[in-house]
């Protein structure tokens, strides 16, 4: 048993993939996308033959915890091996694009290949082969004291015949890439400033015989890309980039379209590389809501650049999850001589089974792995497990008392040579940081990863610490950091440049942090001076060091090295997580890292610098994330807080409204939560059919991330669709709901006895519901009820000055307007196109806009007889009028909060808008647009912190995939911005097809039932692979059994729903019975 031990503590389930990873050699785990490497590498080389081409780039979209990274790092390994080149874009710190793409390409060429070259070597080495010189240029940069610029003038007399006009004018980036092997590091230092777009001494510029200053970095990639295109075919990745387009980066106080517009400048960045990047083909990955935000974002040009995403697919094969545990044991116990009763032990072929039905993530396998592996070693012996589905208790670290002493080890500390150049230096930083991780508790929702630079000649940083929130989609937040102890001021500045564009804190991107280390003064001069100026007004922080911090920092480096080397690894790691002496050094409280993160408002937030005068400034991460004003009053669980845990979001057991007793959320500058004190952080949607009918629920903060529930006649849709609106309301958050079928309208009315299938939480939460919802029923078209009147026209007031959501405000009110104003005609339609851009300057009435068309202004269209186009829209405008009760007004144009929030606040309010009133369909989608336009609108003057829902039966005849319709644009365009402010959508359909694909893709939540004809059941089987799963018996589900995949929760999992809350009788009310609902509704 102390042979096993011995070899489990010698495992690694590191979880973690930060970008640097994919510098790093991996096995393969046999996972399922694994099979995607040799068909991307084989797709670039064969579209790489033809030169005067460029190939299509390739989106890889995937859940948090899939193994994006990973995949990509398999990717580089492969290219390399195929005779390619790879280049990694490093987006995490979006200055502006094309100086951090020229960081990364030179950051790429400088990495050390398998044969241990670095990249740029065998580029230009590839390059001589070419000319059939490759020995004897090897040898001339081998030799001591070779000019290198009479290398590089042979080499250009080369290129020139082969393309002339390129060689001339890339000449210097190929000069500067010979230097980078030059053994004058002076020679080193300029020529990899020159390469990042920084100038050095003309004088000494010259000497070296470059003919210009650097040129501008897109030329500076345009030469690197043409160069390494001379010897093969560029993999460009992007990996990691959702953090630049998510929207919870953004500052708290920031205008709301900053994140947008940072994915606008990496979409337009990617648009030119693909014209810049030679040979050179572009692999992204990303989350499924980042390729949507780009797709919402970016110029058209950008999708047309790429093929269509490739979905990727989860650990749902018991084979490739078995692989994956296999890859971390076999080295490890390899190097103990160990011998295991199976290659997977002490896991159970039946624990690797499960978890591979589960669709565990490759990630959260690998979480809990190590939570056996280190509960085996805090008891001492090694148990199989049989069961990765279902954590155990939180394990607790083995006690190690004294065992460690500190004291002694920094009495003993030599930090002789530690200053004498900035790579000792840097070397113990990155020991500091490594052991500040390895400090944090591995269970919680918040993972602290230090990862070093890659080993290159001049990193741009010494390393980087990631804080990864699991609970919030996997935000996070990077403190960067280098050691500078150049006393060269030339080199300084480059170094300090490299560094500022690495981290991304000139851009103020929220979560981006350096670090700069160094004892005593930086060099003088002016240009230093300001940078370093510059460095600190974005938020940089320069710290010296005190010598006992570094005593303390080789201390604990020898004693790990010491652990280590006596296999007490797993003693030592619990001492730190116990002690933490890297949080108490006076450094890394002057970094802000010193306090443990914090749980408020149900969310995780990592330690943050305080102010501090003369060390930076106001920090890049002010606001959402950064420092909270005070402390919490008290811990997190004795407040009754949910603290979300390191889980799928497929949460096992629902929460209900009294479950942990009164949880009154903390937020920044002490201001409450708006959600009642006891609203659950998830909504319960039902039991898994399975032998332990666990419990599932829904977390809340997926809701504006929008539902979809796909299911036929019979199979309970309505039903599921009530509760959830009911729960929702019960949480807090309001709903509209359209109500085409009278199917909705009983919303309000209580059972009349208590339903067989209740349960006692059913009925509690059902006497709740009465209680503390109210529903009210809207009816237009009908004014015996409760009548309800809406603009034509979008409230152009509430857009605000966004030129994007402007015009997609006037293409609503076209789309709307066009048919009722008879603009059949190109010319019609572009007159109505015009008038609408200068009326929504100003905004006004439709009448107003009647007015406006009637008597065009000069200038407002260039169209030939604009006016005369515009005057017969006006008289066919006025007709539509007299004839469509709808555009006759007759009571106050509705306020959407009434059909948010009641007189009563105690009471979450539900709108059903039932349109048993309007006669055709016709009326029905304008009706419905009209809304969509209001609500459009409406939510940017009033986004929701805490969510809203609209609801949507029947959607697909509001929101078709096969037809136009009046409805289908404005929905688009609320679907794609509603999320941002806080508004979800949930649509229910019973045709798989029926609904438009861009409402469906965006939809993060889908629910699958009961199909019965073989078209819907093969369309729902179709939208269902593309989650990893498969329903063969989808046509064969009960009442009320569904299947249910959202982010987080691996392959679709099968679900028994529960009854609604209110009452829901075989068949729906009559129209006259909707009428008198509505009245009583109106008087509540």
């Amino acid at each position: 048993m102390t042979d096993a031990l011995d070899a489990l503590r010698r495992v690694d389930f590191d979880w973690v993939r930060t970008l640097d990873s994919v510098w790093t050699e991996a096995e393969p785990t046999g996972g399922p996308n694994e099979a995607l490497v040799p068909l991307l590498v084989a797709e670039m080389q064969a579209k790489a033959r033809d030169a005067d081409k460029r190939p299509y780039g390739r989106a890889l979209i995937g859940q948090p915890g899939i193994g994006k990274t990973h995949l990509i790092g398999q990717l580089r390994h492969a290219v390399w091996a195929s005779g390619g080149w790879f280049v990694l874009l490093d987006v995490l710190g979006l200055t502006d694009f094309w100086r951090s793409a020229a960081l990364s390409y030179l950051t790429a060429l400088l990495q050390t290949m398998p044969d241990g070259r670095r990249q740029s070597d065998a580029v230009l080495a590839g390059v001589a082969r070419r000319f059939k010189v490759e020995a004897q240029v090897e040898a001339a940069f081998n030799t001591p004291n070779m000019d290198t610029r009479r290398i590089v003038d042979l080499l250009v007399m080369a290129l020139m015949k082969v393309d002339a006009p390129r060689a001339l004018k890339h000449q210097d980036v190929f000069r500067a890439l010979c230097l980078l092997r030059a053994q004058d590091l002076s020679a080193v230092g300029l020529a990899h400033a020159w390469l990042q777009g920084y100038d050095a001494d003309p004088a000494e510029r010259a000497s070296l015989g470059f003919r210009t200053p650097p040129p501008a970095p897109v030329d500076l990639v345009r030469g690197m890309a043409w160069i390494m295109g001379l010897g093969g075919p560029t993999l460009v990745a992007l990996d990691q980039i959702d953090g630049v387009i998510d929207a919870s980066r953004l500052a708290a106080g920031d205008d709301l379209d900053a994140s947008a517009g940072l994915a606008e400048v990496l979409a337009a960045g990617l648009l030119e590389l693909h014209d810049v990047g030679g040979r050179g083909m572009t692999v992204m990955t990303c989350l499924q809501d980042s390729w949507i935000r780009l797709e919402e974002r970016a110029a058209k040009p950008l999708l047309d650049r790429f093929e269509a995403p490739i979905a990727l697919q989860g650990m749902n094969d018991k084979v490739a999850a078995a692989a994956l545990i296999r890859g971390r044991l076999a080295p490890a116990y390899r190097a103990a001589g160990f011998v295991p009763p199976h290659p997977e032990w002490p896991f159970s072929p039946a624990a690797i089974a499960e978890a591979a039905e589960a669709g565990m993530m490759p990630r959260t396998l690998l979480m809990r792995c190590d939570a056996v592996r280190r509960a085996c070693l805090a008891r001492g012996t090694v148990d199989v497990c049989h069961d990765l589905v279902h954590p155990g208790d939180k394990q607790v670290d083995p006690a190690t008392g004294n065992e460690f002493d500190l004291d002694a080890a920094r009495t003993r500390a030599a930090l002789d040579g530690l200053l004498d150049d900035e790579g000792g230096l840097g070397d113990l930083l990155r020991a500091a940081f490594d052991l500040y991780a390895l400090e944090d508790d591995p269970e919680d929702a918040l993972d602290v990863a230090s990862k070093g630079e890659p080993e290159q000649r001049i990193p741009p940083l010494h390393g980087r610490l990631t804080f990864i929130h699991r609970d919030e989609n996997d935000r996070e937040r990077h403190v960067c950091y280098r050691a500078l102890q150049h006393q060269n001021a030339i080199a300084f500045q480059a170094r300090l440049r490299a560094a500022l564009t690495a981290s991304g804190i000139s851009t103020r991107i929220p979560d981006r942090e350096l670090l700069i280390v160094r004892r005593g003064p930086v060099p003088g001069g002016d240009k230093t001076r300001h940078l370093v100026d510059t460095f600190k007004a974005a938020g940089g922080l320069l710290i010296d060091p005190d010598e006992a911090d570094l005593r303390t920092f080789v201390a604990l480096r020898d004693l790990k090295a010491k652990a280590d080397a006596e296999d007490r690894r797993d003693r030592f790691e619990a001492w730190l997580r116990a002690q933490k002496p890297v949080r108490a050094t006076a450094l890394f409280h002057r970094a802000g890292l010193a306090e443990p993160a914090q749980k408020i408002d149900g969310r995780t937030r990592t330690p943050f610098p305080p102010p501090s005068a003369g060390e930076g400034g106001p920090r890049s991460g002010s606001g959402e994330g950064s420092a909270v004003s005070g402390k919490v009053a008290s811990d997190a669980t004795s407040a009754g807080v949910a603290l979300p845990l390191s889980r799928p979001l497929l949460t096992q057991g629902p929460l209900s409204p009294t479950e942990g007793g009164g949880r009154t959320p903390v937020t920044a500058e002490g201001l409450s939560s708006s959600r009642t004190p006891s609203a659950p952080e998830a909504i319960p949607v039902g039991r898994r059919i399975n032998a332990d009918a666990q419990p599932v629920s829904l977390p809340i903060r997926l809701l504006p991330r929008h539902t979809a529930i796909i299911a036929g006649s019979g199979s309970g849709k309505t039903v599921l669709l009530r509760r959830l609106v009911e729960e929702a309301a019960l949480a807090g958050i309001p709903a509209i709901v359209i109500d085409p079928n009278n199917d909705l309208s009983r919303l309000g009315d209580s059972w009349p006895e208590r339903p067989a299938a209740f349960t006692d939480a059913d009925a509690a939460q059902a006497a709740a519901y009465a209680e503390r919802v109210e529903v009210v029923v809207w009816t237009p078209g009908v004014n015996a009820g409760n009548p309800l009147f809406l603009s034509v026209l979008p409230d152009f007031s509430g857009i605000g000055a966004d030129p994007d959501e402007r015009q997609q405000a006037v293409e609503m009110a076209a789309e709307t307007l066009g048919p009722l104003a008879g603009a059949k005609k190109g010319l019609q339609r572009g007159v109505l196109a015009d008038a609408l851009r200068v009326f929504a300057e100003r905004g006004g009435s439709l009448g107003d806009f009647i007015t406006l068309l009637a008597d065009l202004p000069d200038g407002v269209s260039d169209i030939g007889e604009a006016a005369r186009h515009a005057a017969k829209m006006a008289d066919e405008l006025r007709a539509a009028v007299a004839t469509n009760p709808l555009l006759r007004v007759k009571g106050a144009v509705l306020d959407p909060k009434l059909l948010f929030f009641g007189a009563d606040p105690a009471r979450t309010r539900i709108s059903v808008i039932n349109l048993s009133g309007l006669g055709s369909e016709a009326a029905r989608e304008d009706f419905v647009n009209r809304l969509q336009m209001t609500l459009f609108g409406w939510i940017k003057r009033n986004p929701s912190p805490h969510g809203m829902l609209y609801v949507v039966d029947e959607a697909q005849t509001f929101l078709p995939a096969q037809r136009a319709s009046p409805s289908l644009g404005s929905g688009i365009k609320l679907v794609a911005q509603g999320r941002k402010y806080g508004l979800g959508l949930v649509v229910a359909t019973q045709v798989p097809k029926g609904l438009h694909n861009q409402i469906v893709s965006n939809c993060t939540t889908q629910f699958f039932g009961r199909q019965s004809a073989p078209a819907t059941i093969a369309a729902a089987q179709e939208i269902m692979a593309a989650h990893g799963g498969a329903a063969s018996d989808i046509g064969r589900l009960g009442a009320g059994e569904f299947y249910f995949a959202t982010e987080g929760s691996g392959r679709p999992a099968k679900l028994t729903t529960p009854l609604c809350l209110s009452h829901h009788p075989a068949n729906p009310p009559t129209p006259e019975q909707v009428v008198a609902a509505a009245r009583r509704s109106a008087g509540a």
